[in-house]
């Protein structure tokens, strides 16, 4: 599904450009089978046949695959509906379904996208599945799996390290020099962390901030020594003396894109879940743990 959508998002400096998953398009009916479910196609019964020859000693045994066990049958409903979803709409790329805790609705994955079903297809539905008794978010977990991103490809080069107390949680940062919820991270939570490594990759939206690249440029150009030191200033309204150098900015910008990041600050967690906007002392302390 292709959106394009222009939002300053709550706790975040964001321009927001959406490129989800091709929208599934009605298409003709014959499909490529899935190929993520083993399937057993029905064969006619044997024969009467006149006795056989006792058979040659079998060869000696091959190491391989234990076969698959035989679908339950909520199994074979979430298959009938990936069948179903993948012969309506080829173009999209269903990752799984399961069946959802609401009867007779299927949760669908695609790509880094949720969805939920019906039985046949026909409808989808997005956003969040909420389970008012226990007041829980039930596909935020979900939506947090599918956006997990490898972090040990993170090209650390490009960032400047800050570290704290033994620095043993990591986080990778993308931040703007002028984005307010920026500084508000770094003034507000950031001094009351401790035991964190800080890997920050500036991400200048100079759609929303002109004067950001250049800063973001000069904070590079000092020594690699200094530039935490600086940044640190700058969040407390010290500017850097402008200057020019080689620098990783336009890679930044790049990477952010790729990652899906369309606002700061946006962080990632060591294990590669992916937090957007600001978030108060609590809520890190928490995310850094694992949660939400």
């Amino acid at each position: 599904m292709k959106k394009l959508a222009l939002a300053i998002a709550l706790a975040s400096c964001s321009l927001a450009v959406y490129a989800d998953e091709a929208a599934p398009t009605q298409a003709p009916a014959a499909a490529v089978a899935p190929t993520t479910v083993s399937q057993v196609a029905p064969t006619a019964a044997p024969q009467a046949a006149a006795p056989a020859p006792a058979p040659a000693p079998a060869p000696a045994p091959v190491a391989a695959a234990a076969p698959a066990a035989p679908a339950a049958p909520a199994d074979l409903e979430s298959l009938a509906v990936l069948n179903s979803l993948r012969q309506k709409y080829p173009a999209t790329n269903f990752t799984s379904v399961v069946k959802a805790p609401l009867a007779g609705i299927f949760e669908i994955t695609m790509g880094k996208n949720i969805a939920y079903t019906d039985g046949e297809g026909r409808y989808l539905m997005f956003g969040s599945l909420y389970d008012m008794q226990t007041r829980q978010d039930l596909t935020a977990p979900k939506r947090a799996a599918a956006e997990k991103v490898d972090v040990s490809k993170f090209p650390l080069a490009d960032a400047f390290t800050r570290v704290k107390g033994d620095g043993s949680r990591k986080i990778y940062l993308f931040t703007d020099p002028d984005c307010p919820y920026c500084h508000d991270l770094e003034n507000k939570v950031f001094t009351q962390l401790d035991n964190v490594t800080i890997y920050t990759f500036m991400f200048p939206i100079e759609s929303l901030h002109p004067q950001a690249k250049a800063k973001a440029e000069s904070i590079w150009c000092l020594p690699e020594a200094d530039r935490a030191g600086a940044w640190d200033n700058m969040m407390k309204g010290f500017l850097p003396v402008a200057q020019k150098c080689a620098n990783p900015i336009d890679r930044n910008i790049g990477l952010a894109e790729s990652l899906g990041v369309q606002g700061t600050p946006t962080m990632f967690s060591e294990d590669g879940r992916k937090m957007p906007g600001m978030a108060p002392l609590a809520q890190m302390e928490s995310w850094l743990k694992g949660g939400a």
